[in-house]
């Protein structure tokens, strides 16, 4: 299975284990150390999350229990039941559409030597969801970021493991894209750091 096409540059020891690539990254200018920043929701974006999140636990949370219907124009409608009967009296809990900045996540990494930045995820633009789901709304979106700190501070290495589930060619028969597509449209990704004591974690 191929390294995704928009890390290939900055990719190096590959592995390779059923549906699974693994490699580590490496600066164009050869270091292989980084720091990593993620993006997140200032207080203000949180705030205009609330709704959704409000309505969603009442959803699930507001009475003995809940369920969900669909009616004949595909429409979903959220219930809570105040008693253990479906006949006895319930309530239809409005969920408010998600904000479209608060399904974003990307990570990006910043060389520790000559401070080249690269982003190793983008949930717009890769994997999937991002190939072939992401509302194009999105793209104009500019993230925050903070960075991931660790406890000493000191910049870490990067192992990234993605998979494909598919072959190109099935990939290639069902949506008829090309290579470098079927690269980024992976179907997981996991990112992990190692320190200088060589301790592996997930991020």
């Amino acid at each position: 299975m191929p390294i995704p096409d928009y890390l290939k540059e900055i990719a190096y020891d590959e592995t390779r284990k059923d549906d699974f690539t693994s490699f580590r990254l490496k600066c164009k200018c050869c270091c292989t150390h980084f720091h990593v920043y993620e993006s997140y929701l200032n207080n203000s974006e949180k705030e205009l999350c609330k709704p959704y999140y409000d309505a969603l636990e009442r959803s699930v949370t507001g009475g003995y229990f809940s369920s969900s219907t669909q009616d004949e124009n595909g429409m979903i409608h959220h219930w809570i039941y105040f008693t253990h009967s479906r006949n006895g009296p319930k309530e239809e809990v409005v969920i408010p559409p998600k904000p479209l900045f608060a399904c974003i996540m990307v990570i990006k990494v910043k060389c520790s030597e000559c401070g080249n930045e690269y982003v190793i995820y983008d949930s717009r633009l890769y994997g999937n969801n991002g190939v072939f789901c992401s509302n194009p709304a999105e793209k104009e979106y500019e993230p925050h970021f903070k960075l991931k700190k660790r406890r000493d501070g000191l910049p870490v290495e990067i192992c990234i493991s993605v998979e494909h589930t598919e072959s190109y060619e099935e990939f290639q028969k069902a949506t008829s894209y090309d290579f470098i597509t079927f690269s980024n449209a992976f179907t997981w990704m996991v990112i992990y750091s190692n320190d200088s004591k060589n301790k592996k974690r997930k991020l």
